[in-house]
């Protein structure tokens, strides 16, 4: 998915215009850096709490804890080791395996990725909750819903019973209605990015706070090139940081608005912005929005032909995803030292960056940032003799 305009990088199209679509992915990471974030502040329906004072946690790569009879310790849901209990999750951990496997190919960025699923999973434990309820209507509706589970593809199978659900809802608690609508968001995000921006806006609606609603607002606004729209939606998190004394709230704003400028080229403010987000990081430990801020002022450096400085931004978010273990982050690190490399002539170590690149996007399966390092790899071959 190319989130971004390719001429944001104009100063690599005269010598090879793979290189920009390589260099433009750093930017959607770092977009994206702060959605898992938002996200786990914004989690509902499991607690009688409003959404944004919610403390329970997401373990995304954990299994899924959901059943009929339930308690709930912290926010967390508990089965009773019912076995119809023991199917429904297991049907439900093969749709997030899918749903994984189908991001990766749409080239979705990590931090996306991880925020989407746990967005998808919630709203699939509160369908089985609705299940387990009193109202027949509603209980059928989920039960439908959670049927599909483990059949066909993931919009043709679970959209049309979610969309019932939703409708039959519509006076249910609202805080289970904007889980059911962030669900839907997830669900439709790489398949139908119109109508997972409604379903966001409409979790935005009844619930004025979800920054995490706000946060995929703004991507999606981004995706489809309405910048001011994006900008409008990233301001909204940046206030709300503000007013909730939320510091890594603000963190998300001032990087996101960051994006924003740099893709009008206004080098100084997004710097700014950049620079005001790695300080809030720092001070609150975040090594991995250190890692995505280091990168996003190495691609302005960059930009601006500071090649020195842009090398030496990347190799520190490098040590940080190398720290942390994060090989989309790498990679795409990688990608941009080639790129640096390639703009001042230096072929042999651009080339050895390419191949360190595509090695980590292979291992993980992305492959449309594979084909694009194979694009400007094939760059570098001398031409064939006449």
């Amino acid at each position: 998915m190319d989130k971004h305009p390719q001429n944001w990088f104009y100063w690599l199209n005269d010598y090879a215009p793979a290189v920009g679509l390589i260099v433009t992915g750093v930017i959607t990471l770092i977009c994206a850096g702060w959605a898992l974030f938002t996200w786990q502040k914004s989690k509902a329906g499991v607690d009688s709490s409003t959404q944004r004072k919610s403390n329970a946690s997401i373990d995304i790569s954990g299994q899924v804890s959901i059943g009929g009879d339930v308690t709930q310790v912290g926010g967390d849901l508990i089965i009773t080791g019912d076995p119809v209990d023991q199917k429904t999750i297991g049907h439900l951990n093969n749709l997030l395996d899918r749903y994984r496997a189908e991001l990766d190919q749409r080239d979705i960025e990590l931090a996306d990725k991880e925020a989407l699923i746990a967005q998808l999973k919630t709203t699939l434990e509160l369908a089985q909750k609705i299940a387990a309820g009193g109202d027949d209507k509603l209980a059928s509706r989920a039960r439908a819903l959670l049927a599909d589970l483990g059949q066909g593809s993931l919009g043709a199978a679970l959209l049309p019973d979610l969309r019932a659900l939703i409708q039959d809802y519509e006076q249910g608690p609202i805080k289970d209605l904007v889980q059911l609508h962030m669900g839907e968001g997830a669900l439709t995000f790489y398949g139908d990015p119109q109508a997972s921006l409604a379903a966001y806006r409409r979790a935005h609606a009844l619930d004025p706070e979800n920054i995490a609603a706000i946060e995929f607002i703004g991507q999606l606004e981004l995706i489809f090139g309405n910048l001011k729209a994006a900008e409008d939606a990233l301001r909204q998190v940046l206030d709300l940081g503000r007013t909730q004394e939320d510091q890594r709230a603000i963190a998300v704003g001032y990087a996101n608005l960051g994006v924003i400028a740099m893709a009008r080229g206004d080098w100084e403010v997004a710097v700014d912005y950049f620079t005001q987000a790695l300080a809030l990081d720092e001070e609150l430990g975040r090594k991995e929005g250190m890692a995505m801020q280091n990168g996003n002022l190495g691609v302005v450096a960059a930009a601006r032909d500071d090649f020195d400085a842009a090398v030496d931004y990347f190799n520190q978010a490098l040590a940080r995803y190398e720290e942390l273990g994060r090989k989309e982050g790498m990679a795409q690190i990688y990608a941009n030292l080639g790129a640096v490399a390639f703009k001042r002539g230096d072929l042999l170590e651009a080339r050895q960056f390419w191949v360190q690149a595509r090695g980590l996007f292979a291992e993980m399966g992305v492959q449309p940032k594979v084909a694009l390092i194979d694009e400007s790899l094939a760059d570098l071959e001398p031409p064939a003799e006449p």
